[in-house]
């Protein structure tokens, strides 16, 4: 008897934490989301969280963040005219791609690809490898600047979500 009852209640756990894992997943579906102070719409991957220091979002688990800034007047073309791979080089980062994009709203942009390292900061002092994408796009009067970073042993998973994700972005129409 009291192994029927201890099967019964591990089942009923079972059952109850799956319920949970599978209401989370749903709750968790990414919505456009209002950067703070800027008319900037992006919709963030799944589990990432807004995050006002930087001014962008955070994956803790895989150590992956997409950074938003907004520059006013100025056109993404003219921000963009220098990032050459020798200006890259200046800055300790490798580019790899460069990209004429289109974002899912239809704006021109740019999305450059740079490989970089970083020393980590606990006592290992362990040489990461990293990438980012970086983003420009808007209109002719202000740019929308995006960097998503990621461990480069990390692309397969990360790369499709945080890119869809950077395309995702426009200027909010409505004025509050």
């Amino acid at each position: 008897m009291r192994i029927f009852l201890l099967c019964n209640v591990l089942l009923y756990l079972t059952f109850v934490s799956y319920s949970q894992t599978a209401d989370t997943l749903k709750s968790d579906k990414p919505k456009p989301f209002l950067i703070p102070n800027t008319q900037i719409l992006i919709t963030p991957p799944a589990h990432f969280k807004f995050v006002d220091k930087i001014n962008g979002f955070i994956h803790i688990g895989s150590s992956a963040s997409i950074t938003v800034t907004s520059v006013e007047g100025t056109s993404y073309l003219q921000v963009t005219e220098g990032l050459t791979a020798e200006y890259f080089k200046t800055q300790n980062a490798i580019l790899i791609s460069t990209e004429d994009i289109k974002t899912s709203n239809g704006m021109d942009g740019k999305l450059y690809t740079l490989s970089f390292t970083t020393t980590s900061t606990d006592t290992a002092k362990k040489v990461l490898q990293f990438e980012r994408m970086m983003l420009f796009t808007g209109d002719y009067h202000n740019t929308i600047w995006l960097n998503a970073s990621y461990p480069t042993m990390l692309k397969k998973i990360l790369y499709p979500a945080l890119k869809q994700s950077l395309l995702s972005v426009l200027f909010n129409e409505t004025k509050e």
